[in-house]
């Protein structure tokens, strides 16, 4: 039977370090799903999910590389989520863009449709016609009008309804430049046979930690926000938390087996995790007024 420190370094660390990343990977689910059912995005960032593609995509590589079931296990849930995550993301941000289009172009065509009406009033009264001549002519100029405006209303909401307005696609982008990115790099150490496979484990370890340099600037600008406002308001806790043990768990494991692709980064996750703990117990919460949260 192994030691004990070998059982609660890489087999108990590991174990608990699955259940805190699967936790925290789907801690956007439930407010995704409730966005879905309100068909509105709100305040939900979709930005870090395409990068959490990427970085779950990069371990579960990694582990299928190293053979190792624990990254494995730790990350493909996550893949598998990440891929939802940006569906939904991007279906509401185009179901947002086309509300405000249709909007927009509603807006237009009854602001035009007043300005013409008053313009036509205008004209006739400058000519010195009686009131009655006045309205007459105005309904009959408006009528076709109404005839004119009817046709490219019916363009506009064809136009619209028909999904031809423009479409952002910056997050998009973003999802298709990670994933190329990643089917390049899988294709090179898949297909090249002159690479040791030492070689192939480095490639794809560099790549995933260069993914999490964006992961962390989550905890950054947390960090300094709080140290600004002198408030921790903005410190999800159980994000805090989930994350924080994640990475402790991780970080254990990577030196236990001496992998420092796994322990570094993980380290870094629990030093940022340790600080934004450190500001809860320093900082009160104080609830933000709606004004605040609007102009931030």
């Amino acid at each position: 039977m192994p030691p004990a420190k070998v059982i609660i370094l890489e087999y108990v660390c590991p174990g608990m370090g699955i259940v805190m990343a699967n936790i925290m990977f789907s801690s956007p689910a439930n407010d995704l799903r409730k966005a879905l059912q309100d068909a509105d995005l709100g305040v939900l960032n979709p930005t870090p999910w395409a990068f959490m593609l990427g970085n779950c995509l990069g371990w579960v590589t990694y582990g299928i590389l190293k053979q190792n079931l624990w990254i494995f296990f730790g990350n493909c849930p996550g893949f598998v989520l990440s891929i939802w995550l940006n569906l939904g993301a991007v279906k509401l941000l185009y179901q947002k863009h086309h509300s405000d289009e249709m909007t927009k172009k509603l807006v237009d065509y009854l602001a035009k449709k007043d300005d013409d009406r008053s313009e036509e009033h205008v004209k006739a009264e400058r000519e010195g016609e009686r009131e009655g001549d006045i309205e007459e002519k105005i309904s009959s100029a408006s009528s076709l009008r109404e005839i004119s405006a009817s046709k490219r209303w019916t363009q506009t909401i064809v136009e619209v309804t028909s999904q031809r307005a423009p479409a952002p696609i910056l997050h998009e982008n973003l999802v298709m430049i990670i994933s190329i990115i990643w089917v390049i790099c899988i294709a090179i150490i898949g297909l090249e046979p002159s690479l040791e496979h030492s070689t192939r484990e480095q490639i794809v370890a560099y790549l995933v930690n260069l993914n999490l340099v964006f992961f962390y600037g989550g905890p950054l600008s947390t960090i300094y926000s709080v140290l600004r406002e002198r408030n921790t308001s903005s410190i999800h806790i159980l994000t805090m938390i989930t994350n924080t043990l994640n990475a402790i768990f991780w970080t254990a494991y990577g030196f236990a087996i001496q992998d420092y692709f796994i322990a570094i980064p993980n380290g870094i996750g629990a030093i940022f995790g340790g600080i934004q703990i450190f500001l809860c117990m320093t900082f009160p919460r104080k609830l933000r007024s709606n004004s605040e949260l609007r102009v931030q």
